[in-house]
């Protein structure tokens, strides 16, 4: 989940002028005159961004609620590493705490230190838009593409659709089309979305999605791995996707209709 800075897309050192650069230039994005021709929900989307937005550029320019939202999150990292426990002996492995599976929230402040009434539900709020756009979008990039498709109750995922296409079984199309949206994209949620793609048993494309992606390599190799453990008739694609600004790494077997909706997904995000 993007943090204030995040969404502004400058540095937690970021000076006053930074802020209302950033702020300007992200702003006029949202702007009425830019969204009026799109369809309503993405209206309310770019609405609902320009709110964060605003939250996030009255917040940080203020010098004391700055302090208070920063206080929030500054000691995250270093309570973190303060809780790992040292190796024992000089030759022992560094100890690796137990990594929370990838569908469930990441420790965050709030799990040490409960904040202030105001910012833990601008938190819970900022969250419940993000999810609900993010799938929302996802929706219209695979109805645009996918034209008669049914969405089936999701198990292990955030959507799930069935093609009704008549090239449903076609080497270039995949039968099932789903998302799952994790907080970070690394090998562990990898793992997680290809045993639940494993339980449909069919050919399945899978959009895993997240504000944080680990190294193009380690996504890749991960991939493959899973692959490798799989029967070979099992056809599933894992597409790692970057909510922060949409890019994707696509598989090189990857079908066109995957291909075409991660194309939908920037287009819509570039408008």
């Amino acid at each position: 989940m993007q943090n204030f800075y995040q969404l502004l897309s400058i540095e937690p050192t970021a000076t006053p002028e930074e802020i209302k650069r950033a702020f300007r230039s992200e702003i006029a994005r949202y702007h009425p005159d830019k969204v009026q021709h799109l369809a309503k929900e993405f209206q309310d989307m770019a609405a609902s961004r320009a709110a964060a937005l605003t939250e996030a550029y009255r917040t940080l320019m203020d010098v004391g609620l700055r302090a208070e939202y920063d206080r929030m999150y500054a000691g995250a990292i270093n309570s973190e590493r303060a809780a790992a426990p040292p190796a024992t002996t000089a030759t022992a492995a560094p100890a690796t705490p137990p990594r929370p599976p990838a569908s469930q929230p990441l420790p965050g402040p709030a799990d040490r230190d409960t904040p202030p009434p105001r910012f833990a539900s601008e938190l819970r709020d900022r969250d419940s838009f993000v999810r609900n756009a993010t799938l929302d979008r996802c929706r219209a990039a695979l109805a645009a593409e996918l034209g008669a498709s049914d969405e089936l109750p999701a198990r292990g995922f955030d959507l799930d659709f069935e093609v009704k296409a008549k090239k449903l079984f076609s080497r270039n199309d995949a039968h099932r089309y789903a998302v799952k949206i994790v907080q970070v994209v690394d090998k562990f949620a990898v793992q997680d979305a290809w045993g639940a793609a494993l339980k449909l048993s069919v050919p399945v494309c899978v959009f895993l999605m997240g504000s944080r992606l680990a190294p193009a390599k380690e996504l890749a190799d991960a991939i493959s791995d899973a692959r490798k453990r799989t029967h070979p008739g099992a056809r599933i694609s894992i597409i790692p996707v970057d909510l922060r600004d949409w890019s994707a790494h696509i598989p090189a077997d990857a079908p066109s209709p995957c291909r075409n909706v991660v194309r939908r997904l920037r287009e819509a995000s570039s408008v």
